[in-house]
């Protein structure tokens, strides 16, 4: 919602509709899928780069994300994931046209910025905040300069404008599988 927010001072919608059009479950991950499929029916322009690929997790969704992932990643993602309703969506971001199946990076998201978009990007929480183990998480990238990144963090608890500076954001970023979305009112 803060993406939204950003490009329109003005967006208001309530948290819990927010909620389910970003396909929010309890206890579940929330992928971004259904998020950039409501971006892109709305006047936005939207890119979406990852290695993943959706053919792949379609056919064997668990197998699939402990390769890619790891073990400890990757069976925690499955574990919070509701798998028929992200299948379903990446049928539908494939049909929008805005996955680009490639490894992203920091001159990636650079570039993103310097042409007015917002990057959103998955990290591992824990890393981020040095701690051990593994908690999917997302993140915001508002700006950077020449050592870092900016990053408004939801939390919890919330951090706005928090710098990060490369290296630990590459790693945090480099557990979750460098997913990076970019996205920019048009």
């Amino acid at each position: 919602m803060s993406i939204a927010q950003h490009f329109d001072k003005n967006f208001s919608i309530p948290m819990q509709e927010w909620s389910e059009l970003t396909g929010f479950e309890e206890d579940k991950g929330t992928w971004a899928n259904a998020g950039l499929v409501w971006f892109k029916n709305h006047g936005y322009d939207v890119k979406h780069l990852e290695l993943f690929d959706y053919e792949a997790f379609m056919k064997r969704p668990q197998e699939y994300m402990v390769e890619i992932y790891g073990e400890e990643a990757g069976q925690w993602g499955y574990e919070h994931t509701n798998i028929e309703a992200e299948i379903d969506r990446m049928k539908e971001m494939l049909a929008e046209d805005i996955v680009e199946q490639r490894n992203p990076s920091l001159d990636d998201i650079k570039t993103f910025l310097d042409n007015g978009y917002l990057a959103r990007a998955t990290v591992n929480s824990n890393k981020l905040n040095n701690l051990s183990g593994y908690v999917g998480h997302a993140v915001v990238i508002i700006g950077y300069d020449e050592e870092a990144l900016y990053i408004h963090d939801p939390g919890l608890p919330a951090i706005a404008d928090r710098k990060v500076l490369f290296a630990d954001f590459e790693d945090a970023w480099s557990d979750q599988g460098r997913e990076l979305d970019a996205i920019r009112m048009v």
